[in-house]
């Protein structure tokens, strides 16, 4: 984890202790060429960054492949196969996978890191210069432009035989005309030093062509060394771009790694925008997934944390913690197919997770319960029941839309009743709730079945994984709770 893990906390604490140590070796590896006798803390020093160099290339050499798994693989396949177990061609595959590392560019600059320190060899003190390169490692600025590079290596390398032809042709035109004619411009090496000069637009003006030829060649150069940068610029620029939205989306990821026990929200429309605003107003922390940029932006100008991403994907859901810290998961997407896709994806992650979806057409309701949802409402059909109730019973109505937006001050709420909670093998006479000014809705019962209860007998006893549902005023609620996690009645 120390080693790999991007978002880990002790990562980021060790890369910047790498650095430290990667900048300050240096430093002192240079006072040392003009203090060869060296100096006893310096040599402390030294010594001590070397050990730590040469345990960390050991560590990466040692779990840049997984030698149990790649074992257990091979064992597989010839078992699966019917084919006897090969321990050497085992072996052997387990070599080449750590000669693959001890010749990937970031170990290669790893080992020459290590190398000037070994005083014997006077001439390696060259390669401390790679100590630098190191940073490439630690720092994830310089990740991002290596990757950048890796991955516009096609339209580098174009460019790059581009820029060779037309400085080799440069410097060949400018040697024909400008011998015996400049005198300095005597070899091949003058009139190349001169070519990449000009062609990189800086003009020290140590060289100056003296024949009309060579002021045209000059020109020629000039122009395309102009367009070379600015295509070269477009290429980096354009490869930046895209790689923010990376960062940004590593970052937001590591930030929901800071979160515990908080719910993820598929979907930032209409119902989505509700649903996060009051749980958001009730203090639960969230995590909103959407495919639209521009309601993911609205949804962190509310303070809440959004991620650009596709929620049907595993590897998302995976890495938003979906089934371990987030216990809880809303599907509010505008789309069935894509509602029951996530609820698939995010049973198959956590057999214990509580899955609640947004049904579109209710035709489709079973199959959100056959995909494994816990729950699934009908946004559709709450609308036409408060439609009718408003025609029928406006009165009633009114008085539930009061309660729902919370202007009167009562509201629904939910008291679970866990292991060790004061109201357990409790009748529910006993909680006086008349007395607490509290109205008892009904009982959510988690046995083998989730079932609901409404309006329960006074005398019907509290369970384990019981859940009261409750209608009151804020503070009567907070009171009630407070008394069954204290066990005090009072």
């Amino acid at each position: 984890m120390l080693l790999e893990h991007q978002h880990s906390k002790l990562k980021f604490y060790f890369d910047i202790f790498m650095v430290a140590l990667v900048l300050i070796s240096v430093l002192f590896l240079l006072y040392e060429v003009k203090h060869p006798d060296g100096h006893p803390f310096l040599d402390a020093f030294v010594q001590f960054s070397l050990v730590v160099f040469i345990i960390e290339y050991l560590l990466r050499f040692w779990i840049y492949s997984d030698s149990h798994k790649l074992f257990l693989e091979h064992y597989e396949y010839a078992i699966n196969n019917n084919l006897p177990f090969s321990l050497p061609q085992t072996l052997l595959a387990l070599v080449k996978k750590k000669v693959e590392y001890i010749l990937s560019p970031l170990a290669i600059i790893d080992l020459l890191a290590i190398l000037p320190s070994y005083r014997p060899l006077r001439f390696l003190r060259i390669f401390l210069l790679f100590r630098i390169f190191k940073l490439f490692r630690y720092a994830r600025s310089m990740k991002t432009f290596t990757s950048i590079i890796t991955e516009k290596k096609f339209e580098l390398f174009t460019l790059a035989i581009f820029a060779s032809f037309v400085i080799f042709t440069g410097s060949s035109a400018i040697y024909i005309f400008e011998t015996h004619q400049n005198p300095k411009i005597n070899t091949l090496f003058d009139a190349l030093y001169w070519a990449i000069v000009t062609m990189g637009t800086v003009g020290y003006g140590d060289i100056v062509p003296v024949t009309t030829e060579g002021m045209v060649v000059a020109m020629i150069l000039i122009i395309l060394g102009v367009a070379t940068l600015a295509f070269l610029t477009s290429i980096i620029v354009s490869s930046f771009q895209n790689k923010l939205i990376e960062l940004k989306e590593s970052r937001t990821f590591a930030d929901v790694d800071k979160l515990e026990s908080y719910i993820v929200i598929c979907g930032y429309g209409r119902v989505g925008e509700v649903v996060a605003k009051m749980l958001h107003e009730d203090g639960y922390k969230l995590v909103i997934i959407d495919n639209d940029e521009t309601k993911i932006k609205l949804a962190q100008q509310r303070g809440l944390i959004g991620i650009v991403a596709d929620a049907s994907k595993s590897r998302i859901l995976g890495e938003l913690g979906v089934g371990k810290r987030a216990a809880q998961i809303i599907c509010a997407t505008n789309s069935d197919e894509l509602n029951v896709f996530i609820t698939l994806t995010a049973r198959s992650l956590s057999e214990q997770i509580i899955i609640i979806a947004r049904v579109i057409k209710n035709t489709h309701k079973k199959k959100y319960f056959l995909a494994g949802a816990n729950y699934a409402f009908s946004a559709d059909e709450t609308i036409g029941l408060m439609g009718a109730q408003y025609i029928t019973q406006p009165i009633s109505y009114a008085a539930l839309d009061e309660m729902l937006t919370e202007n009167t001050g009562v509201l629904f709420d939910m008291v679970p009743i866990h292991e060790h909670a004061f109201f357990i093998n409790q009748p529910i006479a006993a909680l006086n709730l008349s007395e607490k000014r509290l109205l008892l809705f009904g009982i959510l019962r988690q046995n083998s079945v989730l079932a609901f209860e409404f309006n329960p007998s006074p005398h019907c006893l509290l369970q384990l994984h019981d859940t009261l549902i409750i209608m009151g005023r804020k503070h009567h609620i907070n009171l009630l709770r407070k008394h069954n996690d204290q066990g005090n009645m009072g």
